[in-house]
């Protein structure tokens, strides 16, 4: 506005104008009785034409404004932005020219009455046609934009029906709610709420970059805001730049120490990137804040909370080799879990709720059964590993890992039939989603035996379909190549194997025989000496070396 703007400060000049009359004529009359009224001529009486009209702009303006405090003047506030703009039409107000509004004072108007008929008057058409009005006056008018994006948001909204699906009018929408979010960051680089509106949306279309950017601006605006830190350490995990999710969710933990989700997710994390002595402590951070009641009283959230945090220490305390915590931890996620499933089925809740909770629980059981037995497996307590495979498979006797798994105890407790037995049926039930360690474990059960050599080969190479950098498949091929005289394949395969799996004992024990058989005895010597040295106490390791020592 060329002199709308400057009003504020035209009433004052004005006011002091009239009180310095006043003035000027009580002192005229302490001098001579009868003061003669001299009028004042203005020699530019366009000026205060166009100063009088501004002043009545402005104060049809701040009536319409003024009505807008107001519920039950609404309706007046409305009127009153309608008669303005109509009077400025009428009157032929225009961009151009010396005028009392310029483009910049139109736009404002447009966008004032757009904002009045969205948020208070839910007139979306009126508003975006006056919204787009104010831009087209006034492109670079942020608070215009800010309007239309909102419009367009809730017409995107509208466009979306309850199964997610669009209309033909949605992919427009979804490009302009971009393009108009980037044109008010723009203009505005510290925008915090169209950086959250556009990181937002971005998001919800995948492109996942924009998103990025947008959350980290909103970090560096609102640095001690923590969801901003949480939705950009969701973002980064998406990429799987793990390292700078990681720093994300650690400063969420240091705006909001108590959020014990938090630590459960970075001690994921963590394990994630083999920082296993930093995931046990974040997950131990998380148990003690419950055990101690630090947090709110256990809820359905907070239980599943609990569960996932004894469930991740597990793992750790599995990565580094302890194998009672391991144990005690995984045993106690399986114990909330029945205890939860216990009160589902003597609780009032409806019976669908009931049911879909059921399911779910009976999923998480399972998999933490299975992690157990896993454990159970790998630290060698083969008959322990029978007990919570049966336990799976008595609840679903056609879970094919656990079929899987049992067979390969089975293999480990020396019963070649049961072994068998379930690997062959974990095979059978295996779909195109086939789980390719049945495959190998059965042809690796054939090559120990020395039985059935080229189906084990055909089992192996199946596995290997699915996983051709699997070291433990090479291994077992190159075994089964070993026990059928193919000297050189079996070489092959277990130099690929001890590649994908270095410092493997049992992968270089394997190569050692091959090498051996081949006449590479001291090939042979350097793999046995490198497997004694990573497991000292391996007895088999230590008679094969002193029995080709002893030949040299």
């Amino acid at each position: 506005m060329k002199y709308l703007g400057m009003l504020t400060i035209f009433v004052f000049v004005m006011a002091s104008f009239v009180l310095g009359r006043g003035l000027h004529a009580q002192t005229d009359v302490l001098a001579d009785e009868t003061p003669e009224l001299v009028p004042v001529t203005d020699a530019n009486t366009a000026l205060n034409a166009d100063m009088a009209r501004a002043a009545d702009i402005y104060a049809k303006l701040m009536w319409a404004a003024y009505c807008r405090t107001g519920e039950r003047n609404i309706r007046k506030s409305k009127a009153a932005y309608d008669a303005l703009i109509e009077e400025l039409e009428l009157d032929g107000e225009s961009i151009e020219g010396n005028q009392v509004l310029s483009a910049r004072g139109l736009s404002f108007i447009y966008a004032e009455r757009a904002a009045l008929r969205f948020s208070r008057l839910q007139n979306i058409n009126g508003a975006e046609n006056d919204i787009r009005k104010a831009i087209e006056l006034n492109p670079k008018s942020v608070d215009a934009k800010w309007i239309l994006a909102q419009i367009l948001k809730e017409r995107f909204l509208s466009s979306i029906d309850q199964n997610g699906r669009g209309n033909r009018k949605t992919k427009a929408l979804e490009e302009e709610m971009l393009l108009v979010g980037q044109q008010i960051i723009e203009l505005d680089p510290d925008h915090g709420e169209a950086h959250d509106y556009l990181g937002g949306i971005a998001r919800y279309l995948g492109k996942i970059d924009l998103a990025i950017t947008s959350y980290k601006a909103l970090t560096r605006i609102l640095p001690f805001k923590a969801e901003y830190h949480w939705q950009l350490g969701n973002l980064y995990e998406s990429q799987n730049r793990l390292a700078e999710a990681l720093q994300s969710y650690e400063r969420v933990i240091t705006i909001h120490p108590e959020q014990i989700s938090v630590w459960n997710r970075l001690g994921q994390l963590y394990l994630q990137t083999g920082n296993n002595t930093a995931a046990v402590r974040s997950f131990l951070t998380v148990l003690e804040s419950i055990e101690s009641g630090t947090v709110p009283p256990p809820s359905r959230n907070s239980s599943w909370t609990e569960v996932e945090a004894h469930s991740g220490i597990s793992l750790a305390y599995q990565a580094q080799d302890n194998f009672e915590k391991a144990e005690h931890h995984i045993t106690s996620a399986i114990a909330l879990l029945e205890k939860r499933a216990l009160s589902i089925r003597s609780g009032n809740r409806t019976s669908r709720a009931r049911s879909r909770e059921r399911i779910e629980l009976s999923v998480r059981i399972r998999d933490a059964r299975y992690t157990l037995a896993q454990i159970y497996l790998r630290f060698n307590d083969a008959q322990k590993a029978v007990g919570t495979f049966e336990k799976i498979l008595a609840v679903d006797d056609k879970y094919v890992p656990a079929l899987t798994g049992i067979g390969i105890a089975y293999q480990m407790l020396d019963d070649v039939t049961q072994a068998e037995n379930y690997l062959r049926k974990a095979i059978g039930l295996t779909s195109q989603e086939e789980l390719p360690d049945a495959y190998n474990a059965l042809g690796y059960l054939y090559a120990e035996q020395g039985t059935k050599l080229d189906e084990a080969a055909a089992l192996v190479r199946r596995a290997l379909k699915s996983a051709p950098t699997s070291g433990a498949y090479l291994d077992s091929l190159g075994l089964i190549y070993f026990k059928q005289g193919k000297l050189d394949a079996a070489i092959e395969n277990l130099e690929q194997a001890n590649h994908y799996l270095p410092d493997t004992p049992e992968i270089l024990l394997h190569l050692a025989d091959a090498y051996l058989e081949k006449g590479f005895k001291e090939k042979a010597l350097q793999t046995l000496e490198h497997a004694v040295q990573i497991e000292p106490d391996n007895v088999e390791l230590r008679q094969k070396l002193d029995t080709i020592k002893s030949s040299r």
